[in-house]
């Protein structure tokens, strides 16, 4: 079951329209339509609202076991190099209330820019001080309903850009008309893809060792972890059988940061290749 969790009903109609979504009418506080193995809950603005409808997607479908949390729509981006209408990929989310961090497992083959999310209380207005690439105001609560049921591999947080940070009333009709557009490039990747990745899937005690070893050798960031981590799963699922290149490209790691950047670079490039 994908269940999609999108906070504006303007977010929800391309999508009920393109998979011939019905509503439910036994859930008449919170609008949720479905069909088949397709289930889209309407949360409203905010992460608690949006945590609330997660939840209660969830539970409408029945089946928490076998469900993926799909959570879209419009962003404001806080650097104009987010081209408006581009569709992105969260590989961190930030709660700017409390400074939680989450990392969903990013094992989607999804071709798209990964980008770190930060979900704020209020409308964002200046990227001065911004320490993320874009915001919301949902995909923190999202994640931590969701994963009260699901792992968090069984999530995907995908947002278009919208605006640069500079949103007037009057730009909002072209501001979803930006994501409606894109609609229609980012909905087949994830329909054409039953299982995010095997539920009894996971990383052997060698490969988790080596892992560790080249994580400290290349003195990865947090965010740099998670990214390797999903890029060898990715590898691994799609046929790759060993990672001992890890462990000979790169013995003398340069000390100097950029450098280090670079060589992690290429490495998730090789694992994608």
């Amino acid at each position: 079951m994908k269940i999609f969790v999108v906070a504006l009903r303007q977010e929800a109609r391309p999508l009920i329209d393109a998979l011939g979504l019905k509503k439910d009418p036994r859930s008449r506080k919170l609008p949720v339509y479905c069909r088949d193995d397709k289930l889209l809950v309407i949360s409203g603005v905010g992460k608690v609202r949006g945590g609330i409808a997660t939840a209660h997607a969830i539970h409408t479908a029945g089946t928490p076991e076998s469900c993926n949390v799909i959570n879209v729509g419009i962003c404001g981006a806080g650097n104009a190099r987010y081209r408006l209408g581009e569709a992105v990929i969260a590989n961190k989310i930030r709660d700017q209330s409390n400074g939680r961090e989450f990392y969903p497992d990013m094992l989607l083959n999804h071709g798209l820019r990964e980008v770190s999310l930060g979900t704020f209380d209020r409308p964002v207005t200046s990227a001065k001080g911004l320490s993320c690439d874009v915001v919301d105001m949902e995909a923190s609560g999202v994640f931590q309903a969701a994963q009260l049921f699901v792992a968090s591999h069984e999530m995907v947080f995908l947002k278009v850009v919208s605006d640069h940070l500079q949103v007037l009333p009057a730009a909002y009709p072209q501001m979803l008309r930006y994501y409606e557009d894109s609609v229609s490039t980012w909905l087949p990747m994830l329909l054409n893809q039953p299982d995010l990745v095997p539920a009894d899937y996971s990383i052997t005690a060698k490969q988790e060792k080596l892992l560790q070893e080249f994580v400290e050798k290349m003195r990865l960031t947090a965010t740099q972890t998670v990214q390797l981590r999903n890029a060898v799963l990715r590898f691994l699922l799609t046929g790759g059988e060993t990672l001992d290149f890890l462990q000979s490209r790169f013995q003398e790691p340069s000390e100097h940061k950029a450098v280090r950047n670079k060589q992690f670079r290429a490495i998730i490039e090789t694992l994608d290749s």
